[in-house]
Formats: C-alpha cells, structure tokens, sequence
C-alpha cells in the first residue's frame, strides 16, 4: 500500500499544480460565444477543477496517514476559482497514466528524519569480531564516541572486540571490513592496545528525483538507532529503537583506560586500575584498586574502590565502599555507603554519607548529610549545611569554621567532650554549661606610629564592648563560650560559625 502512495505521489503534486496554473491562466474568448455560453462553460471548468482538487486532496491526506509526510499532510484544498474567460481546452487536465513509475525498483523510504524503513523485515543483523593476543597486564586504551560500550573479563590473554552490524542483502563483506564500514577498529600501539569507536558519516537516498541526506549515525544529537547498510557495505540509513553496543572482553588483569562521549559504558570486574574521563553518558563499574574518574554531564555508579581520585561536574556519583577518597565536585549529587577517609573540595553539591571515618574539606553552599561519623570532621566554607545524626564512640575531633549555615552535632551519646565556640550572630542549642570565653588582648606593636588620640579611642571602644557583654550575659554566651562535660579529654569541638543555627543536642 505505501508504495502505492509512493509511485502516485508525483502525481497528486501535478494535479494540484495543474490546478492552480488553471486558477491563475486567463485564455481569450471565443468572440462567437454569447455572455451566457461563457458562463455555463466557466461552471464546468469550475466543476471539473473542484472534482480533481477534491481527489488529490483525499490522496494527500491518505499519504500522509501511511507514509507519515507531514509536507504532504499539510497540503489543504484549493479556494473555489472565481469566474473567468473560456478555456480553449481542459484535456490538460485530465489525470496523467502512471505507467512510467510503475516499473520503479523497491527502495528502502524513510520519513523527513531518516529514522524508519518501509518493510523493517528487510533488514539483516549478525555479530561481527576481531580480537588480539596481548599480556594479561596490558593496558587497553578506548577512545569511545556514541556507542555504548560493555567491557567485560575473562581468563585468556586476548582482546576481543564484537558488536552488532545491521545490512540488507547479502551482506558478504568480512568482519575486517565490517570495522571499517562502523568506524571501529581495535590495534596495537606498542606493547598497549588501542580501540577506537566513532560515529558513521551520514547518507541520502533518492524519491521521485528528490535527494534527501540524513545526519551521521551516533552524532551528540542523534535520537538513537544503529546505522544500516546494504549488500556492499554502503550506509543506506538507520533503524531505530535499536542500541548501537560494542562488547570488550580484556584480560583479568589488564589496566583501563576510557575516554568515552554520549554514550553509557559498563564496566564489569574488579581492576587493579583504572582511568575513565566520561561526558553526557552514565557509568556502571564495578571495583578498582585505583580509580581516577573525570565526569561532565553523567551519572556513575560503582562498588568499591581501595583509591579513588574524582572530579565530578554536574551529575550523580554513588558508591559502595571507598577506603580513601579525593573527590573535587560541583553541582553534583554524592552518595557513598562507607568511606574510611575523604578529601573533598566542594561547590554547591549535595552529599550523603552512610559511614564515614575521617573527613576533611571545604565546601561552598549545599549540604552534608552523614549518617554515622566514626572518627573526625574538619570543614570550612560558607552557606554549607552539615548534619551529623549519629557520632561514633571513638569520635575524636570536630573543626568547623562557617557562616550562614545550620549544623546538627548530636553529643548525646558523648560522655566526655569540650568545645571552644565563637560566632557572632548564631543560635546554639546544647546539655551544657556554657563558660563565656574572654576576647584576649593584642599585643602591642613595637615602634608603632598610632598616636595617643588614637589609644585612648581604642580603649574607649573596647571599655564599651566589655560593658555589653557584662548586660547582656546570654548573648555573649551564645556568641563566645567554652563548654566542658565529664573529664573533657575525649571529643575535641573548635567551631567557628557566624550566624549559624547550631544544635548540639
């Protein structure tokens, strides 16, 4: 049926480009004929036009229903002719014979954006491979664009790269030449293997005399579908729906390392080592040794790793188990189940942290959530929230220096602490007594130049300071306290937090 619509559609266009000629053609008239002759034959011609208007605009509307043309669809009726002359004939428009296109091959016909065949039945798939001896510490190097990318393990010491190749015809080209055709090709570089995975250039293909391109295969914005090809390996086009994927096995022992672009890469096993830069893709891993993780634009998710460095920009990063972690973050979402010590430098992200032993960082805006903090919090920033909803027995050290944020430190549980705390402006809610701390004195500068005048304006004002707080004893309280329970020789608190809500209960 559609190539039906296919093989008329030059002809609905003819018909309907006949039809204006005809409302836009004025002949001379028979001098022979009365006014009233001109006129029964101007209704004629009327009616014959509107009978041929009103059949291409019911084919139109058909083809555009079953082929899914919307230039087609958008086609409307032609307004009625107004009256004029007499035509000297109207045998131009009768209907064309469509002999001449029924004898027009089969073609593959696909919509304005290229994605969807005719017949999808006519396509072919089968798997395609190549594979490399190499050491079973090699270091295998991928360089990865729009496809997505499996890397599995296994005990032989080879490289072995396989995917998917879709054609119509034949399809007799060898799986060296199939690599080609997909821009994909795997090779040794020294005593390191190196594979390459790009996007396929675009195509076109022919209607009616009308040629029509197609975008490359795998393009940054390219809606998905794999790239198919005919009998000798030409690009024809895409199918959509279908995942473009390429399978790495590499040896147990083999080092990684992955640049990878618009597009999701898995990595199965544990790896003594890693390196993986990832932008606008997602990222499933499993262990590492050592894990140097880059990320623009993507979301990684992975087990466990001894060491970790990461630099995140814009995404979501989860993790099992992390021994020690440097992570570098911003506008991103953190989340680690336990890590035993971190380094972190921090932008206006937001982190969620099950256990953790040892902490140290700087943050700017967001918020830290941990759920149990084992050993030790040293953080400065500002606008960062921080919520600690359990402290550990063996909790030793807490420094924060901050401003405009709220903290929760729970010390219930804490039988012996002490804490120095200053800032101007907060709320400090706590179980203790609160010893209000005396700003100590500057020294004096030798051979300083300050005049008398200048002295005793100096101790005027701090004559006043000392008078307030003397009248308003809670505040100061608030603002600049030490505070001790039990012997104070367990947990260590150095806060520094201005206009800051603080709960320590």
């Amino acid at each position: 049926m559609k190539r039906y619509f296919l093989n008329i559609l030059p002809i609905v266009c003819m018909v309907l480009s006949l039809c204006s000629v005809a409302q836009q053609t004025s002949p001379k008239v028979r001098k022979s004929e009365s006014p009233k002759a001109t006129t029964d034959q101007n209704a004629k011609i009327q009616a014959v036009i509107n009978e041929q208007v009103a059949k291409a605009t019911r084919l139109a509307n058909d083809i555009a229903r079953n082929v899914n043309i919307d230039v087609v669809a958008s086609m409307a009726p032609l307004p009625p002719m107004p009256p004029m002359p007499a035509m000297e004939s109207i045998a131009a428009l009768a209907p064309m014979s469509s002999s001449r296109f029924s004898d027009a091959p089969d073609a593959v016909f696909y919509t304005n954006n290229g994605n969807h065949f005719t017949n999808p039945d006519d396509v072919k798939s089968k798997e395609v491979s190549q594979e490399l001896s190499v050491s079973k510490t090699a270091d295998i190097y991928i360089d990865n664009s729009s496809r997505n990318i499996v890397i599995k393990q296994w005990d032989q010491p080879k490289v072995k790269v396989t995917t998917t190749v879709f054609y119509e015809g034949d399809g007799k080209l060898s799986d060296e030449e199939w690599f080609e055709k997909l821009n994909l090709s795997l090779r040794m570089l020294g005593s390191s293997v190196k594979i390459k995975s790009g996007s396929i250039s675009g195509g076109s293909y022919t209607i009616s005399g009308q040629t029509y391109g197609w975008s490359s295969v795998g393009g940054s914005g390219n809606q998905g579908g794999v790239a198919v090809f005919n009998g000798s390996g030409q690009n024809i086009g895409t199918k959509s729906n279908v995942k473009r994927i390429v399978t790495v096995y590499v040896p147990s022992a083999a080092k990684l390392d992955i640049e990878s672009k618009y597009a999701d890469v898995q990595v199965d096993g544990k790896y003594s080592s890693a390196n993986i830069d990832i932008t606008n893709g997602n990222l499933d891993a499993g262990s590492f040794n050592k894990l140097i993780l880059r990320s623009k634009y993507s979301n990684v998710s992975m087990d466990d790793a001894e060491t970790a460095e990461v630099e995140f920009i814009n995404g979501r990063f989860s993790a099992k188990n992390v021994d020690d972690a440097d992570l570098d973050t911003k506008y991103s979402t953190v989340e680690i189940a336990a890590v035993k010590k971190v380094i972190f430098r921090s932008t206006n992200d937001e982190y969620e942290i099950e256990e953790a032993g040892d902490i140290r960082g700087r943050k700017n805006y967001g918020n830290m959530r941990i759920t149990k903090l084992n050993t030790s919090l040293e953080v400065d920033g500002t606008n960062a929230d921080i919520k600690v909803r359990n402290a550990g027995a063996n909790l030793s050290l807490i420094r924060i220096d901050n401003k405009y944020a709220d903290i929760r430190l729970p010390l219930r549980n804490i039988k012996n602490y002490a804490i120095n705390f200053v800032g101007p402006y907060s709320s400090v809610y706590g179980n203790f007594d609160r010893i209000p701390l005396k700003e100590e004195p500057k020294a004096a500068t030798t051979g300083s130049s300050k005049s008398k005048l200048e002295d005793d304006i100096a101790n005027t004002i701090r004559s006043v300071n000392r008078a307030v707080e003397r009248t308003s004893f809670e505040e100061n309280t608030n603002t600049r306290f030490s505070a001790v329970v039990g012997d104070g020789k367990g947990l260590k608190i150095d806060m520094k937090c201005q206009n800051c809500t603080v709960d320590f209960k």
